[in-house]
């Protein structure tokens, strides 16, 4: 469960609304109280939270936060649904998802997470096209964050919670899949401008995602070297975090995109033994890993580019 600075999440919430603190303020507390809650002078009573929320037509429900309750048995099967979605296994990703169904109660935001997840499932389980799950997590994401399309190419930040940025970066994934990533790109845009308010305690975390997804989605419309100026971005990030997957994801694509500027002829070609080695670190970071699909995947590559065997 994320951590946020409530006055911040307040403060941006009001004036991505364009109020005053007034406006806002107006029959709940004085401009003056609510000033030194959006900077963090005073701690902010539940009731004067709520009613401020409220105002701005925003749910206050345990700020997002899916499985809350105190059936572990649920949380348990949200924790084997994820690690089996993580390995692509996804039959058995569909056998947790039927139970996280029955679980599942009437907790707003479980109910969204149990929507959006197996939507994706039927998506890899082949039961629903790459247009059916756009258009579906669009219209998820406009019941969850209704109006939420005017910030994509807007100054104007707003602060989403953590499953709101999931239900986002799950959009953008699709996108993606549906060769829209333009699409892809203005939302992880998006993302990265609210995230860097600094409004949520892991936004640094969430931020190498993002990232990295964003240099995928740039790679995909041929923007080679802002892709790879992100990659260089994210590995230390990364590393500082000792994020492993975002590791092996930012040196393989750094890889890929030094072979895409040799083949276009604006890197010479000494550099393909450097593109090889960060090939055969990923190689080696994933078997350390025990992740055997990506390092499967990450072998086959070198083998059909290089046409020589990893190891």
């Amino acid at each position: 469960m994320a951590n946020y600075r409530m006055g911040d999440v307040i403060r941006l919430s009001r004036m991505a609304r364009k109020m005053t603190q007034e406006e806002l303020s107006e029959g709940i507390c004085s401009a003056e109280t609510l000033s030194r809650i959006e900077n963090g002078r005073t701690k902010i009573k539940r009731e004067i939270y709520q009613q401020l929320m409220e105002k701005m037509n925003l749910s206050t429900e345990k700020n997002y936060a899916v499985c809350l309750s105190a059936d572990m048995e649920l949380i348990q099967e949200k924790e084997y649904f994820e690690d089996a979605m993580a390995k692509h296994d996804f039959e058995a990703a569909d056998v947790y998802m039927s139970r996280i169904k029955l679980l599942a109660g009437d907790n707003l935001s479980t109910q969204q997470y149990v929507k959006r997840e197996s939507r994706f499932l039927d998506y890899y389980m082949k039961r629903i096209s790459k247009e059916e799950l756009v258009r579906e997590l669009e219209q998820l994401a406009q019941e969850a964050i209704p109006g939420y399309k005017k910030y994509t190419d807007s100054e104007v930040v707003y602060p989403f919670r953590q499953q709101e940025i999931i239900l986002l970066k799950r959009l953008a994934v699709a996108y993606g899949q549906a060769n829209e990533a333009e699409k892809s790109i203005a939302i992880c845009e998006m993302l990265l401008r609210s995230l860097r308010q600094e409004y949520m305690a892991e936004w640094e975390e969430e931020e190498i995602i993002i990232m990295a997804n964003l240099s995928k989605y740039y790679g995909a419309v041929g923007e080679i070297h802002k892709s790879m100026e992100l990659c260089y971005e994210v590995l230390p990030k990364a590393k500082k975090y000792s994020y492993a997957p975002a590791i092996h994801f930012a040196l393989f694509e750094i890889a890929w995109n030094k072979l895409k500027l040799i083949e276009r002829g604006e890197e010479g070609e000494e550099e393909i033994e450097v593109c090889k080695e960060y090939i055969r670190q990923t190689y080696f970071l994933c078997a350390a890993r025990h992740d055997e699909l990506d390092k499967k995947i990450t072998g086959d590559f070198y083998e059909q580019y290089f046409h020589e065997k990893i190891e």
